[in-house]
């Protein structure tokens, strides 16, 4: 697939800004959704869940880390926001 996106709007009678609900709702086959893998790869990789148009790709989302400013931030802090970079560095590398 090249970079030409195709919007597509979608309606339906359930509707929810709460991901675990919305994945919930499949899980109880009541249609499709869209998730990051890494929120639903467990039950991808169990088979409960199948993804569907793999040719497609979704727009990236970026992952924020808030807190409050400080001039020094805790070493619970600092030690939190490495380990999720790391993290998700791993997961994105293993994709």
């Amino acid at each position: 697939m090249d970079d030409a996106g195709e919007l597509v709007k979608v309606r339906g009678n359930l509707t929810t800004n709460d991901g675990e609900i919305a994945v919930n709702w499949a899980l109880d086959g009541h249609g499709i959704l869209m998730r990051a893998e890494w929120d639903v790869e467990r039950y991808l990789d169990s088979g409960r869940l199948v993804q569907i148009l793999p040719q497609y790709r979704t727009p990236d989302a970026d992952i924020y880390a808030v807190y409050p400013q400080h001039q020094h931030q805790s070493s619970r802090v600092r030690t939190l926001i490495a380990f999720l970079t790391q993290a998700f560095e791993r997961f994105a590398q293993d994709r």
